[in-house]
Formats: C-alpha cells, structure tokens, sequence
C-alpha cells in the first residue's frame, strides 16, 4: 500500500517497535520492486544499529521465504502494507534477499558519519582533499598537540607570547594562577563545536582588525569599573549621612540584618537580587517603620524623620538605577572572563589545520560543516549527481539526534528523493529520547518537524506509535503518569520565565502516555529515597538479593547511572561487600584492566625512563625481570612492533595465558598505530595514555549485572532495571555557553563564550542565553530520566539521595504524591515535606520470567556465533632469513598492460562497470555511478582513464556491435537448472547475454589469461539457452586487457 505523501515521519516512544517499523518499510520497498536495494539509504547514528538493523531485515526476509514461525508477525504486516498476496510476496522475498546477499555493497545500510564520509570522498576533487587521505576521530588529542606545538615554537617576538603572557598575568590578578595551558587546551576545544563553526569568520575578522581587541577590552573593564564605583557610590551617600548624623548601623532595627543591610552588602560589592531584596529591604521601601525600633516610628523622632526625608528616598533612588548599572557590570565581567583565551583560538584553528595536512588526515568532525560550506556555496546540480541521482528512498533513524549541521547537509538529499514519482522517505525518533545535545543533537528539529517543510500537510505523513511492547503494564502505567506530571510541573516552572520556548517541551511530551497490550496487571515499580548515600547502597544490594531470592538471574539484571565514576564506586562497592556479585561493564573489557598489558606498557615506560622508581619496583615483582634489565640497552634499539613482541616473551607468566584476547588486541592497536605514525616508544605511550588504553575487547555472552551509563543504555531493554544515584545535578558548574551579545557596545564582538551560571546571568544582557540554555538543561535531564525508566521489562527499581531544586530527586518528589494518587494500589511512605524523612513508594508485585533459554534458531541469520576463547597464546622468536632474488625483473618491468592492470585491481572495476552498459552511451552514466559509491576515487584510477579504456576497446566493430541498441540485453542475469545428479537448483550467471529473435550471444569478461574451464563455461551456457528456446545461439570469451575475442564452438 503506496504511502500517499513522500515521507512518512514516525514518531515512535520507548518500547513501541521502532525496529520492526523500520524492517517493514524497508523491505516493503524491495518486496514491491526487488530491484529497489540499490536506490535505498538507510542511517543510524551507530555501528551497532546499522548491524542490528541489516540483521533484522536479512533474518526476516529469510524467515518468511522458508515459513518460519518467528517471521509470520512481518508477513502479516508486509501483506497488510504492500496488498500482495502471500506466495507473491514469497515470491519477491526470495529475489530481494538473493539481490542483497550478492550485491552487498548496494545494502546501504550505514551510520551517518559513513554516508558523508563515502559523499566527501566523491566530492573529493571539488574540495581539494587527497584521494587517500586518512580520517581521524581524535579531535582533542590533535587540538592538544597543536597549543603544544604552538607554544613550544614560540618566539620572543610573536605576538600569541604577548597574549599569552597578558592572559598569565590577567589570571595572577583574578588569583586564579599562572599556569594557563590546561585551560587553553580545554577552552582550545570550542573550535570544533558547531556554533564556532559557523560564526569563526565573521569572529576572526573583527578580532584581526587592527587594535580592536585593545579598544574592546579598554571599553569593557572601563564601564564595569564605573558601574562598579556608582553602585559603590550610593552605598558611601548612606554612609557619608550616617557620619554626619553621627549615627552607626547598630542604631537601626535589626542593625545589618535590617534594611540598613542593603548599603552593607552594596558596599561590600554584593549587588545581585538574591543578596540585596530581602523582604525587610523590600519593606523598607516603602515603610519606614521598617528602618527604626517600634517606639521610635513616629514624625516627632529625628531619626525617624531622618528615615522618611533622607535615607528611604535614597533607597528608593539607588534601587531604580541599581538593575541597569548591575546589568552593565555582569555584562562586561562575563564577556571579559575569555577575551584571552578567545583570540587565541584562531591561531590554534590554523595549527590543527596544518597538523593536518602534514598528516594528510580529515578530522572527522570537520566533515558535516565543510559539505554544508559546499552545498551553500553551489547552485550547480552536481552536488545532487553526487549524493543522490542513485538514490529513490531515504530513511533516517534516531533522528531526534541529529544536529543542525547535519540536516542542513541531508535535507537537500531528501527534498530531492521527496520530489521523485512514487517517493517514500522515512524518519524515525523520539524527542523523549534526544540525549545528546552534547554531540550537537537538537531535539527542536523532530519537536517542529513541520516547520522544515513549505507544505507539510501535503508532504509529510505523520504517525504516533503509542503502543509499548516491551514493559509490564504496571511500569508503563507509571511512566505514563510520571512523565505526564513531571513535564507538567517543569512546564509550568519555565513558562514563568520563558513561556515561548517552554511551550517546546510541553509538545515534547504530549504524546508520552502510551498504550499496553498486556491484559494482566504485571510488573513492579519502587521507589526508595534517603538522606545518606550509604542507605542506597545497602539498598541496591537487598534489592538485588531479593532479586536471586525469587531465582532471578544475575544476567537478568543491569545498573544504569548518569555517569562513569558511579560505575566505578559501584564495582568498588560491590568487590568489598559483596565479592561474589558478579559486575559486566565496558571498563571491566578495557586493555588497561589487562596485567600482561599493563606489564608491557611499565616495561616500555621503564626502558625510556630508567628513574622511574614505580615502574621498577612493578617489574622487579615479575618473573622474567632479571633479562629485562640486563639487557635494557639493546632493547631499547629495536623497532618497536618487535621489541613489543620480545618483552611478551620475556615477561611471558602462567596467569598471562587466560588474557590471549587482551594481548591480541594490544598488538592489534599496536600495529595500526605504526601503520599511521613514527615508531617511537614516546608517541606510542602517549597515544596508549589518551585513547588505546580505553580500547575495549569483544566480551561474549558473561553472566552477570550490566554496569553502564543511561547513555550507553538508550536502545537496550533489560528485565530488572536499577537506577541508583537517581539524584545527580540538573545543571553543571564550570561550563561555557556562547552567546550574540545583543546590546552596545558588547556587540561589537559577534560571538562571545560566557560561563554558564543562573546567579551571573540573570539581570544581565546574556539573560534570554541563560533561560534558553536553562530550558535545554531541563529537556536533557527530563529526556535522561525518560530513557532510563524506560528500559525495565518488568521490573524498575529507582533510588537515590533526597535533594534541592539542583536535583533529579526533587521533580520525583515533586510529583510522586499526585502520582500515587493517581496508580490505584500504589503504597507512599515517608513525608515529603521533612526533608530528613526517607520516602517510599511501590506500585505492583515483583514480576519473573520463565526462565527459559531460547534454542539457537533455524534462520541462518539469527544463529548466535560460537565466542572462541584463546586458551593459549604463544609466541615464537623470528628467524626469518633473506635471500637474494632473481625474479627482480618481474617487478621492474611492467609486463604488458595486462599485468599492470591486474596490479591496480582494475578487472573487478570494470566487471562492475560492463553490469551497467547497455550501449556505449551509457559509459559514461555508469562511471558516474562508480564514482558516488565510492569506487572510483583513486586518482590513478578515475573516470577519465576508465573511459578512454572503454572507447578504446569499444572501437573493435564485432565489439561495438555487442554495445549497439539492436540487441535485447540480459545483463548478468541469473539462469536456474536442476542438476540431474544431484537433483539440486543450480545458478548461472553469464556477463551478457544479446537476442535479436534470429541470433543469440553470450559473451564472459575475463581479465587473465584463456583456461580450458572459461570455454566449458560458456559451452554450459550456450546449451542453457538452447534449451530456453533460443536459436542460433554463439558465445565468446572477450579478453578486455588484450582486448582478443575468441569464439567457442
């Protein structure tokens, strides 16, 4: 059943089958046409979804050509959705999914870093990169190595010294120290951000210009010395009176504590609301019963008189002009905090770029904004030549992640699909579930989909999937109530403020109440909150041991928390006070939790730093040591991959055999870090330090509690779910927000990068940046909670710390009593009012599975593989011996063009390129195809060379005949016989088969040399099609390097 509009948006909340949705549409499409697998694009944001997904589709498509069980839930929905009869679409299935299995490259099924990745190497020759460039991951450790660089080159002239050394001594007068590297490598960071991004030119322009940044600052620290000195002023004006009445503090009501506070702490430099409008100040504006003792409030007392003509009149005067002069001051110390820093941040921009192409190396954050630099830039169709003339079919998943950048590049690729005839694009996301806004995702963008494009009501199908197949109703009831109520309550704290863009969240959430198809009442829910950290320890652990009581298996269970040093004061917990409780985490799979590693690494630290006495005394305790530090001076001499090998021997324990896979790994990443760098021992650590040693090993099926972070969670579901550590802060400190100052002479600077703080921000210009980035928070840290609750199956066991408004805990104890109100049966303990009482509440009976284990399945595709264990690793010494030669003539001369082709690879390139030609004109379509898949992007290898091969071997008339429109052509098509021996269906698969009704040719491409085999093979043929019916039929084998033909009686 055709969708009516070209995309189909599909926003699908926790637990409603996302993936089964996405399954069905794309084999919908290769179930309608077969051949649709080479026009579709499918991406994920995660090399684990693009295989799950790619899985999913092969193992369904299996599944229902053979009638299997577990595959008829997609046939009945295929047979729903394409209006095609059950045999007709077996029919289609077995054809789709033999396409795919033979033509893999064309299952575009890929993350979205990858597409632009295949899409830059296309446009490779438009922006001037190498066709061989490598892609680096690392941004930070190449923006790290750059301010090393820089400042290690400096001279005594350069003016970055200068600006450093004024940014030391700025920092010596705020008493926050003179060693400033660290902070600028951090604040160095900013250059690969988004936003930087995209305002960097206009920035550098006006920071270059000739002593702006001198004025600028000059200004700045000027007006908020003088807003400084005129608030200060006031508080002297009150002073200076009192002095001359000869009065003191004490000689008022309540003394500093009273409204004669207000000029104290004004005096003090405190200026802020929250210090300065107490309510007796507020009071004292108005009443000046406030200001004196209750005998002394009457118009006969000097004082009181003093009060009523004098002192509240100031008070009045100094607060009218305080917000503005206060608005002034906060705004010019925030944009001063990182002028320093700021103008540092080109230079290093221009030292990443030159490490860069020293290394011949992309970074890969760099791609999505230069493409988009491109796609602005360009009003010529090529850029759609390149992306997507091949493409009919787009499909997004997780598209609530997706950043700004990249939708600006992959809209222009989806308005084209959308304009095609018999479009059917897809995307798929959840706002509830954008977690990554510090990867530049943007929920607005799924939140106001509709505003993307000029005629949504025409263009764009919108569906809710709101039913939850995966949670016990008793947690899905509760989430629907939670979640309803917490995003009320947080909706109605923002819109005091910020009512426009709160209105955002409250659309977020609309749909969050889902459906449960489970008739039963199942699944428990509880929820513990404490005064004491140590309470939701002991906790956590009754709760697992509750858990095992029932006959719940530890691989049933996981922990999530916010953050990685809860994982780590988790497993330290659990190792001291219960050993026995068996932990999985990534950490546990990282190289560095490796001994035989480990001893490789202090091994290669020691021989480069002999002082280092933790190293030694490490070594001396291993068996093996005695040689090492024999024998340091040689080994210190040999290339490193060997020298590696040879401490393994050297150190080679009894314990070291059960860490094969470590060591594998180890000398996996060791490899490929000398394929890419220098050999020296320095470097390498260095990159073991920063991103080796985080490098984790494939785990396996291990029986125990997942241990991970809510973010590594998203897409995962679990039967018993704990979340302890419920309570971590809403907002963080130390941050920085960039932000447009939108007042003179603050924008004069078109960007400025401002710490994030409600005390600071609000009453200055930078006050609507704050309730912005405050509102995004809220989202965060709501979407966080909605993803971790949502995982549990059917059981969901959250604890934490009772807390501030700061906090998570505070939205559930904010809500949890209309709540239980509202889940008839729930049970609420404790008073939420006396913060020193612990709350309880539980809602449904503990839920177990039947704990059976799944027989491993007859579909090929969903059999689990064999994890085989490296039971013993040995290593042997190197005898390789070399001797001379005397076939050096083979390589130094180039033996004909066949030879050197073979070399290049070219014979499977143009197989590749002969599948797509029906006559010559269609050569150069084909190549341009080559070209956007990314085969052809070697520039010894391009479009140009391949098609002048082609005209030329084209030239031969028997040749061009073949290539001529008065053929009917079969292009590698497949022709199916049973095998009177075996009684099997056997396949052929000739290069080209041409009828014109009175003849027909067969011709196979070969790239070597003429076998007996090649003239059976086409024999074979030949007789296949005679007995299709087809008369007068020849073959040929066509040598295309030699470019002889040789006909086959």
């Amino acid at each position: 059943m055709k969708n009516s509009k070209p995309l189909t948006i599909y926003k699908a909340s926790a637990g409603s089958g996302k993936t089964f949705t996405l399954a069905v549409e794309y084999m919908k499409l290769v179930i309608l046409n077969p051949q649709n697998y080479r026009n579709i694009l499918a991406v994920t944001f995660t090399n684990k979804a693009t295989e799950e997904m790619k899985m999913r589709i092969l193992s369904q498509l299996y599944g229902i050509s053979k009638d299997d069980k577990d595959s008829r839930k997609y046939k009945e929905k295929l047979v729903e959705e394409t209006g095609l009869g059950e045999e007709k679409i077996k029919q289609n299935v077995n054809i789709a999914l033999r396409n795919l299995l033979h033509n893999y490259n064309y299952f575009r099924i890929e993350t979205i870093d990858a597409f632009f990745q295949s899409v830059l190497r296309n446009l490779a020759r438009e922006l001037d990169l190498t066709a061989n460039l490598k892609i680096g991951l690392n941004d930070y450790q190449v923006e790290e190595l750059a301010v090393d660089e820089l400042i290690e080159n400096l001279e005594s002239h350069d003016k970055i010294l200068t600006w450093i050394i004024e940014y030391i001594d700025q920092n010596i007068a705020d008493d926050k120290g003179w060693n400033v590297i660290g902070k600028i490598k951090r604040f160095g960071a900013t250059i690969f951000k988004d936003f930087y991004k995209e305002n960097s030119r206009k920035l550098n322009e006006v920071l270059e210009k000739d002593n702006f940044f001198s004025s600028y600052t000059r200004k700045l620290r000027s007006i908020k010395h003088e807003s400084e000195e005129k608030l200060k002023f006031h508080a002297k004006r009150f002073f200076d009176i009192l002095d001359k009445e000869g009065l003191e503090i004490e000689d008022f009501s309540k003394g500093a504590s009273g409204v004669c506070g207000y000029f104290v702490k004004l005096r003090d430099g405190k200026f802020s609301d929250k210090e300065l409008l107490t309510k007796t100040a507020v009071s004292g504006m108005e009443l000046p019963e406030e200001w004196v003792l209750k005998a002394e409030a009457n118009p006969t007392n000097e004082k009181f008189r003093l009060v009523q003509t004098i002192l509240m009149p100031l008070l009045n005067e100094t607060e009218y002009e305080r917000p503005q002069l206060v608005k002034i001051y906060k705004s010019a110390d925030l944009t001063l905090r990182h002028l320093n820093q700021l103008r540092l941040l080109s230079s290093i921009e221009r030292k990443v770029q030159e490490l860069n192409a020293e290394a011949n190396r992309f970074l890969l954050s760099d791609t999505q904004s230069l493409l988009h630099a491109l796609i602005d830039d360009s009003d010529s169709p090529f850029i759609f030549e390149k992306i997507g003339s091949q493409l009919e079919h787009v499909m997004i998943d997780e598209f609530q992640d997706t950043s700004v950048v990249q939708w600006s590049n992959f809209k222009v690729l989806l308005l084209e699909c959308m304009s095609h005839t018999d479009a059917e694009n897809l995307i798929v996301g959840d706002v509830k579930q954008s977690i990554y806004r510090w990867r530049s995702g943007d929920w607005r963008l799924l939140n106001e989909i509709e505003k993307e494009f000029p005629s949504p009501q025409l263009q764009l199908d919108i569906r809710n999937l709101q039913t939850n197949y995966r949670s016990q109703r008793n947690i899905v009831e509760f989430n629907n109530e939670f979640f309803s109520k917490a995003s009320a309550a947080e909706y109605k704290e923002l819109a005091e403020d910020n009512p426009a863009e709160a209105l955002q969240m409250e659309h977020a959430y609309a749909d969050v109440c889902q459906k449960s198809p489970a008739k039963e009442a199942e699944g428990l829910v509880r929820i513990e909150l404490y005064t004491e950290t140590d309470d939701i320890l002991e906790n956590l652990s009754k709760n697992i041991n509750e858990l095992r009581s029932l006959g719940i298996g530890y691989n049933k269970m996981a922990i999530l928390v916010r953050n990685n040093k809860d994982i780590q004061l988790l497993a330290d917990y659990f190792s001291h006070t219960c050993p026995d409780v068996p932990l999985v985490s990534d950490e546990a799979f990282r190289l560095d939790s490796s001994r035989a590693v480990c001893t490789l690494i202090s091994a290669l630290r020691f021989l480069i730093h002999p002082d280092n006495q933790l190293e030694q005394a490490f070594l001396e305790n291993i068996e093996g040591n005695r040689d090492f530090f024999l024998h340091r001076d040689d080994l210190i001499s040999m290339p490193l991959y060997d020298l590696a090998e040879l401490l393994l021997l050297t150190f080679n324990r009894e314990d070291f055999e059960q860490q094969g896979a470590y060591i594998c790994a180890f000398f996996d990443q060791l490899n490929k870090f000398l394929q890419e760098n220098i050999p020296d021992i320095d470097a390498f650590l260095k990159e073991w330090d920063e991103t080796i040693c985080q490098k984790t090993i494939q785990s396996g099926d291990v029986q125990g509690i997942r241990l991970l972070t809510i973010h590594k969670s998203k897409g995962l579901e679990f039967d018993n779910v704990f979340i302890p550590f419920c309570d971590w802060r809403l907002e963080k400190s130390g941050t920085t927000i960039w932000c447009k100052p939108g007042e003179s002479p603050f924008d004069e600077l078109p960007l400025a990068p401002i710490d994030f703080s409600s005390k600071q921000l609000m009453g200055s210009i930078y006050e609507k940046d704050y309730l912005h980035e405050h509102l995004q928070n809220v989202v965060d840290n709501m979407n966080l909670l909605y993803v971790a609750f949502t995982r549990a199956s059917r059981n969901l066991f959250i604890s934490g710390k009772r807390g501030t408004a700061a906090t998570r805990t505070d939205i559930i104890e904010k809500v949890i009593e209309p709540v239980s109100a509202s889940l008839k049966g729930s049970i609420l303990e404790g008073d939420i009012k006396d913060k020193k009482s612990s709350i309880s509440f539980s809602y449904g009976t503990i839920s177990i599975s039947k704990n059976e284990e799944k027989n491993n399945s007859g579909n090929v595709f969903m059999q689990k593989p064999e994890i085989l264990a490296i039971e013993k690793l040995e290593n042997f010494h190197n005898n390789a011996e070399f001797r001379q030669s005397n076939k050096s003539k083979n390589f130094i001369e180039a033996g004909g063009e066949d030879e050197q082709n073979q070399f290049i690879k070219l014979g499977s390139i143009l197989h590749a390129t002969f599948s797509m030609i029906h006559t010559a004109d269609d050569i150069e379509s084909a190549l341009r195809k080559l070209e956007l898949e990314g085969i052809l992007y070697d520039e010894n290898l391009n479009a140009e060379k391949l098609k002048e091969l082609l005209q030329k071997r084209l030239e031969s008339p028997r040749i061009r005949d073949w290539f001529s429109p008065q053929w009917q052509l079969f292009n590698e098509c497949t022709i199916l016989h049973v095998d009177p021996n075996t009684n099997a269906v056997v396949e052929h698969r000739p290069d080209r088969v041409m009828t014109n009704g009175k003849e027909t040719i067969v011709v196979d491409f070969k790239f070597g040399n003429s076998r007996d085999e090649y003239r059976d093979q086409i024999k074979l043929y030949m007789q296949l099609l005679r007995d299709m019916g087809h008369e007068n039929v020849k073959g040929y084998l066509w040598f295309v390097y030699s470019n002889k033909i040789e006909e086959v009686a």
